[in-house]
């Protein structure tokens, strides 16, 4: 009768990680908490993420090794993010190319 002993797991191969969206936009707060990242900053990144040729791989390593800090994929992977519109900044400056228009508060 012959047994087989379980396989070794193989070393997790990240080379993806060299071909993502984000390698080349270094100056995105990806590993800041949420509560200290702009409204502004995650719509970029999301859109970083949105055209990513590896997000898939990023979307499933973030799930495989359970993440839970940063931006993957295109969301923070904290269990308890704020919303979109927390942040500071985000509802009192102008959006650039409106014209100043964007910000719900301000001087009048």
């Amino acid at each position: 009768m012959t047994t087989k002993t379980p396989r070794q797991s193989r070393a997790l191969d990240l080379s993806w990680m060299s071909k993502g969206g984000c390698v080349q936009r270094g100056d995105l707060p990806w590993t800041a908490d949420p509560e200290h990242t702009t409204g502004r900053a995650v719509l970029v990144m999301r859109a970083v993420c949105h055209v990513c040729p590896v997000a898939g791989e990023c979307a499933g390593y973030a799930k495989q090794q359970k993440v839970t800090a940063g931006f993957w994929a295109g969301r923070h992977r904290d269990p308890n993010p704020p919303s979109i519109v927390a942040g500071p900044g985000w509802a009192t400056l102008p959006l650039p190319g409106l014209g100043g228009l964007g910000g719900l508060g301000g001087a009048a």
